[in-house]
């Protein structure tokens, strides 16, 4: 009976608007001689809808769609701009059978979050619109599909939501640095001068934005939005026949208004004299963009293209390789790269970014086109070209390794991608089939020839950025870029060979001691006679990958409180190398291996972390652990590090978010040293002494807490743990007092904090907290707060950017600490203009008011609740999830019932539940904030 009812169903919907050529690939494979791949079903209706459908098991449940307009910021007329990002909008803002903003309602009741599952984006060529649905069944994929069809065929365009979503975009244009804005102004027409690319951002002009009407941005949407330029690609865990049988249904009926139009004229590349730009910003470092362009050619997407883009590949990344060994020795720039890419209806670029050391623009040009100059001088080495193909073709393996388990979100944008940049997809044997076919044609001369052609075209032209104006002004600049375009070719860095052999023993294996499983949860607990432990749990959500951690010592936690620490230097740990290897030594013992090192701090634990697979894992616990008992101090390294933080510095002061995101972890711990801000005088006097005593007693503190999640058997990550981390000498604990666990959030004060930054004067940021509780118990209590954040959000959402039009995007959060039982914290924080903070504390207040006073309606209530449920769901069968959740577990077991309850406390949360612990923890503790101004309207002290 069931299989029967499906059957018809589904005929009932194919009678609804017949398929034209279904499961034909003609549309998407034109032209291409690359096979097929089978797993994806294409078609086309007969409006000229086409679209592509794939069954995909992971997430389980999950259906991603993406609906493609191939329209965007290259269609608008002069008049126009801004328009087709503002047409995104109000497309979700009613339609001919959906009240306004009913949609997005919709999702959230069906557990679709807004903004991270539902979301829409606008760029020059085309306008997407995302959702991605859990617990897809046929009638709510059938419900979705009619919301989206009508949001690209029936939009309302309402003159009250184009005033209401006028102020918001007009927001979130305000909302960009006034750095970035500046530098993409004054680049754009330098770089793209007689293509239609210069003069069209996304984001339109305010005077374009302002003028438009109702009418004028309905003819756009009318002009544009057409069955013959949109696709929609759903995949995910559905029968492929009954998506594109609701696919007919819900765009069948789809016809276009008036004559299709014109495509625009794009531009051609201008010839021109002016090779140079520049522009001052204070605070800004010296940093330079050079571009070479060449006219965009329409090829199809064949083999030949394939061996082409391959060899320039190779090229780009044999160029940035050298680039980077320079930048570690005696380079002038602290960083380089170059970009090459293929944008459609605009250009083939190839983009070189410097960022200069200590003020020394000019020699960091002439050091960068050194290295230039050799590339297009002298073909690359048959040895670094297979240092790239080894890199390259792991990444494929790696691809072919977990294609099963590969998540829909990931195949939709890749099909998406695929579509605006006219090029096909294959499956992952394919690829690599691919890749081993090319690489016996990757020889010198074929990638050298490939480096040459990256340096071609107009150009180079540069855009060179500095804080103050440079001396000579763009006479001085054209003449040191000439000069450092005769650079002679750069010595090359001599070959060396590394292997696991060049690391020193670890030690005699060390021992199991005992073993403990937990059979609901699938994870097992192994402790060793070192005093180290391995928490343990096997999976497929990743097919081919395993994530590994080495927790240790204290953390953040156990730092001292009276003084400032070099922890500012931890993202150098990892890259300063490991007994007699520095990061070129770490980088060639890792070439063709998925195997990486990285070290971080969190609150209780210093963490060193890769990614690999269940064949490297034994290598990969090798190198974590050599790392720990091996430490390498670099201190070129540590120049090359502070150089950059100095020239960097005060570009955390440029806008109200930097200087927001450069106080928030210090405001929100009354200045606790442990979180405050680096100052500019210990990044100066930073040496490598100071690095090496803070950090090596560190990574000799404390067992080692090892953390294994993914696709591996127990048997070879407890065996690989015994010849590395258990063979480590026995390492002594490192409690941490609790005096160093008094933290607490500000003190409650009707006057916010206020800083400033020295950037637009038309942004602000304001954030106002609330005092909860930290520690490990109250566990529903702190997951209805979080719940309540959800909520809090939503609610400001409404009121601030959608009847304020105050905000772009602002935000709330419930966040505790673990480790510190007086510090918890439940806020908001939204980029807003200086005259609109009183707005924002007064509607957050009054929000915290209602939400302590009266539970959620039940339609608000599940539009927060289902979202929360549904991605806890799907959360669950990531290994990122369990490596997180399963920290501390060997010493702190009740977390382990945290886990086993996490999905089932929130289904069975109320909205009395999120009430209750609002008024107990929110509303009655008194309130604290942070306001971030422009410097000329400092209304306080920093």
């Amino acid at each position: 009976m069931i299989l029967l009812r499906g059957f018809l169903l589904a005929f009932v919907l194919l009678l609804a608007a017949p398929l034209q050529a279904a499961g034909d690939t003609a549309w998407f494979y034109r032209g291409s001689d690359i096979p097929p791949d089978p797993q994806w079903q294409f078609g086309s209706l007969p409006n000229g809808v086409r679209y592509a459908v794939r069954r995909n098991a992971q997430p389980a449940g999950q259906v991603s769609i993406r609906l493609r307009i191939a329209t965007g910021s290259l269609h608008e007329e002069d008049q126009e701009r801004g328009w087709a990002h503002l047409v995104e909008h109000l497309a979700f803002r009613g339609s001919k059978s959906f009240g306004d903003r009913e949609g997005r309602y919709i999702w959230q009741t069906l557990g679709a979050s807004f903004g991270s599952d539902t979301n829409a984006s606008t760029g020059p060529t085309q306008t997407i619109y995302q959702l991605d649905l859990p617990n897809a069944d046929q009638a709510k994929l059938d419900r979705s599909l009619h919301v989206l069809s009508e949001m690209v065929d029936t939009a309302l365009f309402d003159p009250a939501a184009v005033e209401a979503e006028r102020k918001i975009v007009l927001q979130e244009r305000g909302r960009r640095p006034e750095l970035t804005a500046r530098l993409m102004e004054a680049s754009l027409p330098l770089f793209y001068g007689g293509l239609r690319f210069a003069t069209r951002e996304p984001i339109g002009t305010e005077p374009t934005l302002r003028a438009a009407t109702s009418e004028g941005l309905r003819a756009f949407y009318e002009r544009w939005y057409r069955p013959d330029r949109t696709t929609v690609i759903m995949v995910g865990d559905a029968d492929p026949a009954m998506m594109e049988a609701l696919i007919a249904k819900r765009f069948g009926d789809w016809q276009p208004s008036g004559p299709a139009p014109r495509e625009p004229d794009y531009g051609s590349i201008a010839k021109r004299s002016e090779r140079v730009g520049a522009l001052a910003y204070p605070g800004a470092p010296y940093a330079a963009s050079i571009l070479w362009l060449r006219p965009f050619e329409a090829k199809p997407h064949t083999l030949a293209r394939e061996k082409e883009d391959v060899a320039r590949a190779l090229g780009a990344r044999i160029v940035n390789r050298r680039l980077e060994a320079k930048a570690r020795s005696d380079a002038a720039y602290v960083s380089a790269g170059v970009a090459a890419g293929r944008a459609v209806n605009i250009a083939d670029s190839t983009q070189l970014s410097v960022a200069a050391r200590d003020g020394k623009w000019r020699e960091a040009l002439a050091d960068a086109f050194a290295i230039i100059s050799d590339a297009v001088a002298t073909p690359p080495s048959e040895t670094e070209i297979d240092r790239e193909l080894q890199n390259v073709r792991t990444a494929a393996t790696s691809a072919l390794e977990g294609e099963r388990t590969a998540r829909s979100q990931q195949r939709a944008q890749q099909l998406v991608a695929a579509v605006n940049d006219a090029d096909v997809v294959a499956d992952a044997e394919t690829s690599l089939r691919i890749i081993d076919q090319l690489a016996p044609q990757m020889t010198p001369q074929l990638v050298g020839a490939a480096m040459r052609d990256l340096f071609k075209g107009e150009g180079p032209r540069l855009m060179l950025l500095s804080p103050q104006p440079i001396e000579g002004g763009l006479p001085a600049v054209a003449a040191a870029f000439a000069a450092a375009e005769k650079a002679a070719p750069a010595v090359r860095q001599a070959e060396r060979k590394v292997s696991m052999d060049s690391l020193p023993p670890l030690g005699r294996p060390g021992r199991e001691v005992s073993r403990q499983r937990i059979e609901d949860l699938g994870v097992t607990i192994v402790r060793f006679d070192n005093g180290s432990t391995l928490t343990f749990k096997q999976t497929e959500f990743e097919k081919g990958s395993v994530q590994v951690r080495l927790r240790f010592g204290g953390g953040s936690v156990g730092l001292p409180t009276d003084r400032r620490t070099p922890a500012w230097l931890a993202g150098i740990v990892g890259p300063s190398g490991l007994a007699d290897l520095d990061l070129d030594g770490i980088e060639r013992l890792l070439t063709g291996r998925r195997m990486n090192l990285s070290f971080g701090i969190s609150d209780d634990a210093f963490v060193l972390g890769g990614t690999t697979t269940g064949k490297d894992l034994p290598d990969q616990l090798r190198l974590l652990a050599t790392k720990l008992a091996y430490p390498r101090w670099d201190g070129a390294l540590l120049q090359r590090f502070k150089a950059g933080a100095l020239d960097s510095y005060d570009l955390s002061f440029s806008s109200a978010s930097a200087r927001a995101a450069r106080e928030f972890s210090g405001f929100t711990r009354s200045g606790d040293p442990r979180w405050t801000p680096t100052e500019k005088a210990e990044i100066a006097a930073a040496n490598l002494d100071q690095f090496r005593n803070f950090f090596e007693p560190l990574l000799a503190a404390g067992p080692v807490e090892a953390i294994i999640v993914g696709d591996v058997d127990l048997e070879t990550a407890v065996n690989a743990m015994k010849r590395t981390v258990a063979a480590l000498p026995k390492r002594a604990p490192a409690p941490v007092p609790e005096a160093l666990r008094r933290t607490q959030p500000p003190a409650p004060d009707p006057k916010p904090r206020v800083f400033t930054h020295e950037g637009d004067q038309a942004q602000a940021y304001a954030l106002i907290g609330w005092t909860t509780f930290g520690g490990t118990g109250r566990i529903l209590e702190r997951r209805a707060l979080s719940l309540a954040a959800n909520i809090f959000e939503v609610r400001l959402f409404e009121r601030l950017r959608e009847a304020e039009g105050a905000t772009y995007a602002p935000n709330a959060a419930s966040s505790t600490s673990e480790e510190l039982p007086g510090w918890g914290i439940f806020y908001a924080a939204a980029e807003i203009r200086p005259e609109s903070a009183d707005t924002f504390f007064r509607i957050a207040r009054e929000i915290i008011a209602e939400m302590a006073a009266r539970p959620a309606a039940d339609d608000e209530f599940a539009r927060a609740h289902n979202p929360i449920v549904s991605g806890i769901e799907r959360r669950l069968r990531t290994n990122g999830y369990w490596l997180t959740a399963m920290e501390n577990w060997t010493t702190e077991p009740e977390l382990i019932d945290h886990t086993r309850n996490y999905l089932a406390h929130y289904r069975a949360m109320t909205a009395e539940d999120v009430r209750r612990a609002v008024a107990a923890h929110v509303a009655d503790s008194g309130d604290w904030s942070m306001l971030v101004l422009p410097g000329k309207a400092k209304a306080g002290g920093d």
